[in-house]
């Protein structure tokens, strides 16, 4: 194996190799993959072996190890890390990665010349993993790590940091940790001293409005939305916060940047506030007590954020301030709903840990990253600005020029993340979660300083229905999967506030679909609050929902169009073509897909996404696992879109008979591609066809991917395939294609296996002209 740096050469990096980025006392990070101003000057190089391409790329938060196809069980290559002189006390190598399934790497040290194995191989799990071996006495001058693909294909590994640990100092670090009773001496109030309940600001509703929220409960519309808060409340009784130990970083849930052993501590971020709201409605004091004893574990905790990764001794990387926002939500909600059981110096050292540990940080993000204020990221992050700094104006006056600049911020931002047609680049899931941040805390805004809410928001989002319409499911409050959305139903507070402030439109129509009782558990409810929010502010009655699809719909600047029709029997069809504004955000090399719903029930289907802890969330946005028509490389492997430098936008005509449009996909196919038009014509409800055309630089093979949840069965001689779902059938016809083959290929968003058909057509001429008919009819239709 041919290595990268033979003995006697040295690099001289930006950073010198023997830096130590320091954890804690214990461990130190000698190599920070994760960290792009650090990463590219590190002497790491990469090499390939039975992989075509083997290469390493520098990202926001980690190195990508890349190939692009590789025969299964063969070594994909290997890269390696020039390593100086280090302190004799280390007597551990720690490496920190991400390893794929179906993938195994293994390491080796240099050490007085000699390359040694450091243990066995290790077999992927698709999250990160930290490998810990031992490191013997002896020069330590390089590390290695050999990866083996298990399976054919192209893949990536990610490396977040490789460092050095001293085992016998972190078994005693391990074991002084933080030592607390849980009574709060001092901090909270008797109980038989709390009287009635007295707010500090009254952010969104006050001591006063109990009576109406206990007659809210109890309605038609909100009696199960409740219950299923109140059942959420009394389940964390179950768990105390100090069961994990208190030490110097929040609990969290999202494994990227978490050391494996902080795993399986329960975030506290969403509980405690359904308990503070459940206990004052129902007059509980032991979830009241809950919520004050999470909240005193709070502003006892150093660090609001989730691992030392973020604190690194000479270090600046972060993950932005996702937990520092989170947490200064719960704790200020916190601290308004339960100021009458704080005492003096309780309410003194939350405010201190609000600033400290919470505004400071968030401010840092909000000047340093300019990009904030052009995506979700900078809106969500002023709602803590917004409800923290409501909450101390009383007690430090001088807050409010800081509140007042936390509004502009967020206005400045939602005025450039919606766009002109009122819908946003990256899906309806991160449209959903940005309104669930945005909206609570400018209803908080306009309560406190008695302003009229519809002056603070901004104007585009009264036309916001249109997108969600276009984006929504046939099922009452579901979505489309289209970009980032791991879940298919619209969940959370959005949709029911929006049907206070906006009664008129499509929300009032599906918000009732979008409660908790209408939804099960997801993962973003562990650090999300889900469910106050809605109960505080929607109306107290919603109708039944249901869907708000429109027969046709187009977004001249978003990018999507839309057509729902209705065949003779009344089953409905609906298909829907993706495009997207230029350089779009949490989007995927999807352009051009086509996505078909048969009355509620997906048939061709947009896999969407799955945590983002998870590795195959990257994969997911892989061009061969949407709808679309994909040529493949000489060697086999499936070529994927550029990202989008212009808007790529369909256009066409619809109403309940027809569809006609049209997309030019040409830009995210440049340099392999001169040209590509995809149309979909269809002249009733029972058919429709697609149209590709297009020209090469170079004859490549073609593919029209097509991805479902049951098998087709595939008529070779007719080029024809049949899909039946539910009560319905498709039947393609694909005259053009040499070869239809399936099988089953990943996952979706649900964790679950897809079938993935192809349409194939061998090289041959550099122009294509290529026609896909898809017949739609009863699956079981009746005799005679």
């Amino acid at each position: 194996m041919k290595e990268c740096f033979p003995q006697g050469t040295r690099v001289d990096p930006i950073v010198p190799q023997q830096f130590l980025f320091e954890l804690n006392p214990a461990e130190s990070i000698l190599a920070p993959f994760h960290d792009e101003r650090i990463a590219v000057h590190l002497p790491f190089c990469s090499r390939p072996a039975k992989a075509g391409t083997f290469r390493h790329e520098s990202g926001w938060d980690s190195t990508r190890l890349l190939w692009d196809a590789c025969p299964g069980g063969e070594i994909a290559g290997h890269a390696d890390l020039q390593i100086d002189s280090l302190p004799d006390r280390f007597d551990q190598l720690i490496f920190c990665l991400v390893i794929p399934l179906r993938v195994e790497v293994s390491f080796k040290a240099r050490l007085d010349g000699n390359w040694e194995a450091l243990g066995e191989s290790i077999e992927g799990e698709g999250g990160r993993a930290e490998v810990t071996r031992p490191l013997k006495a002896g020069t330590l001058t390089a590390l290695r790590i050999i990866v083996r693909a298990l399976e054919e294909g192209p893949n990536l590994l990610l490396l977040h940091w490789w460092g050095v640990g001293d085992s016998a100092l972190l078994r005693k670090l391990e074991a002084t940790g933080l030592e607390l009773d849980g009574r709060w001496d001092g901090l909270l109030r008797p109980e038989e001293t709390w009287g009635n309940p007295e707010f500090a600001r009254g952010l969104l509703f006050s001591e006063t409005d109990l009576p109406i929220l206990r007659e809210k409960a109890n309605r038609p519309t909100w009696r199960k939305h409740f219950e299923k808060m109140e059942d959420r409340a009394r389940r964390s009784l179950e768990r105390d916060p100090l069961e994990d130990h208190l030490g110097d970083f929040l609990p969290w849930c999202d494994h990227r940047f978490l050391r494996a052993r902080e795993h399986d501590r329960k975030s506290w971020m969403a509980d405690p506030v359904l308990c503070a709201l459940v206990g004052l409605v129902r007059e509980d004091k032991a979830l009241i007590r809950h919520a004050l004893h999470t909240l005193m574990c709070f502003v006892h905790t150093r660090n609001w954020c989730q691992s030392a990764e973020s604190r690194a001794r000479g270090c600046t990387w972060d993950q932005r301030c996702f937990l520092e926002e989170a947490a200064t939500t719960t704790c200020a909600l916190l601290y308004d709903w339960l100021y009458f059981a704080l005492t003096d110096r309780a309410r003194d050292l939350v405010r201190t840990a609000l600033w400290d540990k919470g505004l400071a940080i968030i401010q840092r993000d909000m000047v340093k990253w300019e990009y904030l204020y052009s995506m979700n990221q900078g809106p969500w992050f002023c709602r803590a600005r917004i409800l923290a700094g409501l909450v101390l104006e009383p007690a430090w006056p001088r807050v409010r020029p800081y509140t007042e600049q936390a509004l502009a911020d967020l206005q400045e931002g939602m005025a450039r993340y919606i766009l002109s047609d009122g819908g946003v680049d990256e899906g309806v899931a991160y449209f959903n979660v940005t309104l669930r941040a945005v909206l609570p805390a400018c209803l908080a805004y306009a309560r406190v300083r008695k302003r009229v809410i519809h002056d603070i928001l901004p104007p585009q989002l009264a036309k916001s229905g249109q997108f969600i319409a276009i984006m929504s499911s046939m099922t009452p409050g579901g979505a489309l999967l289209d970009g980032d959305n791991a879940h298919d139903r619209i969940t959370g507070d959005a949709m029911a506030i929006m049907a206070a402030l906006y009664p008129d439109d499509v929300y009032t129509r599906m918000a009732a679909g979008t409660l908790l009782h209408r939804h099960g558990e997801t993962y973003l409810r562990q650090h999300m609050i889900d469910g106050p929010f809605a109960f505080i502010a929607a109306p107290d009655d919603l109708p039944e929902p249901t869907c708000v699809v429109p027969t046709f719909g187009q977004l001249p600047e978003t990018g999507h169009l839309t057509s729902r029709r209705s065949l003779g029997d009344g089953t409905e069809v609906r298909i829907h073509l993706a495009g997207c504004k230029a350089n779009a955000s949490h989007t995927h090399f999807d352009k051009g897909a086509v996505t078909l719903e048969l009355d509620r029930t997906p048939a061709l289907i947009d896999r969407g996404v799955c945590r983002y802890d998870d590795q195959r969330s990257l994969t997911l946005k892989r061009t061969e696992l949407h709808n679309v028509l994909a040529p493949e490389s000489p060697e086999g492997t499936p070529i994927s879109q550029f990202s989008a430098t212009e808007g790529i936008i369909p256009s066409g005509r619809g109403d309940s008979t027809i569809l006609q449009a049209t997309i030019d996909l040409t830009n995210v196919w440049r340099g392999i591609m001169v040209s590509c038009i995809r149309r979909v014509e269809s002249l009733s409800p029972m058919e429709f066809t697609i149209h590709d055309e297009g020209e090469f630089g170079s004859p490549h093979t073609l593919i029209f991917h097509l991805h479902t949840r049951e098998p087709w069965t595939i008529d070779e001689e007719n080029r024809s395939a049949t899909l039946e779902t539910g009560d319905n059938q498709v039947v393609l016809h694909a005259p053009w294609a040499t070869e239809i083959r399936q099988y089953r290929d990943g996952i979706d968003h649900r964790l679950e296996p897809v079938w993935h058909l192809e349409c194939r057509q061998a090289a041959g001429d550099t122009r294509f002209k290529l026609s896909t008919s898809f017949a739609i009819g009863d699956r079981h239709p009746c005799p005679g």
